[in-house]
């Protein structure tokens, strides 16, 4: 008999290429109880679209502390409490009203209104590489999520590695099976920092910018300060990472194509478009949404208690061969159910929009880039986390 091993989630084979777990768990466990991290585990698209809509779950994402020494639990605790307050792991009426706060700066027009700034961006970035080896992730992927998610926050432009430090470390604490208190003590340190860098620079930023694609952000400026706080952070971690890791898989599956097939995408808008809806399907960057029982409930027949932690696997379910053909094949423009990189519901990705302006605009850059060069890929480097899709290196030769 089978049996899917709960500690296979945890180890760093897992960690650098989880989907051939993913489709083991979605064969054997579909609704796998996972016991070193305390959670449930829910893997099937059917199943992970329906419970992004089950308004009984809470987004708190529950107890995930783990065995903690007495005098770590106050860190763990106090992060915990931080990142519980951000609006995708809370609930309404907290949710709604941060939610609403600056729901008016991310409508299509606003999203639109950043894509020359992507394209020009993008290409200045581009445009630095010189021909022979280079790192693609170092020098454009993570560059162009950086400076497009500070320029949309309100952040000048001298201190966008200021904050992108500050994000890193808060995202580290999210990217382990259980919370671990080094991260916790980085991730409060830089918590810190950044509450009074966004009282001391970016609100009065925005309070006297002009640019109207900002001016809708400064309802952040009436908000209390931890609130305000819990805002900024999320659309900050939100948008740096998840975008350099959609350009990287990008990059990565177009310099394995032949340059016919990448001509023939920069010709067509509607095929450049749903390259960046494969890619979000294909490796979505955040792997899981966390998620709380608070009534019992039946999951693929099995009875899940009220109290618990659930975790919904949005990355295994845009992998579901029951939904997909091939869908470990990076196919655009494939038929089946829309991916859900970007969630469903009340907790449905407020930047979504703009994500896809900026990766259609960094794709087109680089496609005019790789236009009439032989480049190929030397080698990927991914690190291993849990949860998260990462590209601390992609390496090509132009």
């Amino acid at each position: 008999m089978h049996v899917f091993d709960p500690e296979i989630l945890l180890t760093e084979k897992t960690a650098l290429d989880p989907y051939p777990v993913f489709a083991r768990m979605r064969a054997l466990d579909p609704v796998h109880w996972n016991e070193p991290t305390n959670s449930w585990y829910v893997p099937t698209y059917g199943d992970v679209a329906r419970l992004l809509l089950e308004e009984s779950l809470s987004a708190c994402p529950g107890d995930y502390t783990g065995p903690q020494r007495d005098e770590d639990r106050p860190e763990v605790e106090e992060a915990m409490a931080f990142f519980n307050s951000w609006m995708v792991f809370s609930d309404p009426p907290h949710q709604t009203r941060l939610r609403e706060t600056v729901a008016p700066a991310f409508p299509r027009r606003s999203a639109e209104a950043w894509a020359g700034h992507v394209r020009r961006t993008a290409r200045e970035l581009l445009d630095a590489v010189g021909e022979g080896e280079t790192d693609l992730f170092g020098a454009f992927a993570a560059p162009l999520a950086v400076r497009l998610t500070c320029a949309v926050l309100g952040v000048p432009e001298q201190d966008v590695q200021l904050v992108q430090d500050w994000s890193s470390r808060l995202i580290g604490f999210l990217s382990t099976p259980t919370a671990d208190p080094v991260r916790a003590r980085i991730a409060l340190q830089a918590r810190d920092d950044l509450r009074k860098y966004l009282q001391d620079t970016v609100i009065p930023g925005l309070r006297a910018t002009d640019d109207e694609r900002l001016i809708p952000l400064r309802g952040i400026a009436e908000l209390n300060p931890e609130d305000a706080l819990a805002l900024f952070a999320q659309l900050l971690t939100g948008g740096i990472d998840p975008v350099a890791s959609a350009l990287a898989t990008t990059a990565d599956v177009l310099l394995r194509w032949d340059p016919a097939a990448r001509a023939e995408a920069l010709a067509r808008r509607e095929l450049l478009e749903a390259v960046v809806e494969e890619a979000l399907r294909y490796d979505a960057p955040f792997h899981f949404v966390p998620r709380s029982t608070t009534v019992p409930l039946e999951i693929g027949g099995r009875k899940v208690p009220a109290g618990w932690r659930l975790v919904l696997v949005i990355a295994s379910a845009n992998r579901d061969e029951a939904v997909y053909e091939g869908p470990d094949a990076f196919r655009p423009g494939r038929s089946g159910p829309r991916h859900l990189s970007f969630g469903l519901g009340r907790h449905y990705c407020l930047a979504g929009l703009l994500s896809r302006v900026i990766l259609r605009e960094g794709v087109l850059a680089l496609l005019e880039r790789l236009d009439g060069t032989e480049a190929r890929p030397l080698a990927t480097v991914r690190t291993p986390a849990f949860g998260v899709t990462t590209w601390p290196r992609l390496m090509i030769a132009f």
